[in-house]
């Protein structure tokens, strides 16, 4: 798990250097699955061509694990790995469309699939995520957030 986690943070850093364009976004919401909680984190994006990006991220949340009664929060973090389609509605709008697998790091430990679906308006994004757990299907999480974007 730590071999997979070095190599793909080696190839986003070799990236870096030939990426067109390097954007942070910082995000915090509500998240749930079972029970209402929070998370917090932020994505980097990594531009390919004017409407499609790669974007990792670590969201750390408040709804990872098992639980025994409502308000019983269990702290955990998901990493996303998106292929981002941001389609342009007009100068200062686009829709984004985000899939991509992720891996939950919390007891017990999650590997599925995430999508996302979002607006932009000028730096600020809102929007929705679904991660489904594969190894225990009955485990899914689901996020709503707002987030600002950066260039760097």
């Amino acid at each position: 798990m730590k071999r997979a986690l070095l190599s793909v943070l080696m190839i986003l850093l070799c990236t870096v250097g030939y990426a067109k364009g390097v954007e942070l976004e910082p995000r915090v919401g509500v998240s749930y699955s079972r029970v209402w909680g929070l998370h917090i984190g932020t994505l980097v994006s990594f531009r390919i061509s004017d409407m499609f990006y790669f974007q990792p991220g670590a969201l750390v949340n408040t709804v990872s694990g098992y639980y025994n009664k409502p308000g019983d929060w269990t702290f955990g973090m998901d990493v996303p790995l998106y292929a981002s389609l941001r389609v342009p509605v007009n100068n200062v709008m686009k829709v984004r469309l985000n899939a991509g697998p992720f891996v939950g790091l919390s007891s017990p430990v999650s590997f599925g699939t995430a999508v996302e679906g979002g607006i932009e308006y000028q730096k600020y994004y809102i929007g929705f995520s679904w991660l489904q757990n594969l190894i225990n299907e009955n485990c899914a999480r689901l996020h709503f957030s707002v987030g600002y974007k950066f260039a760097l």
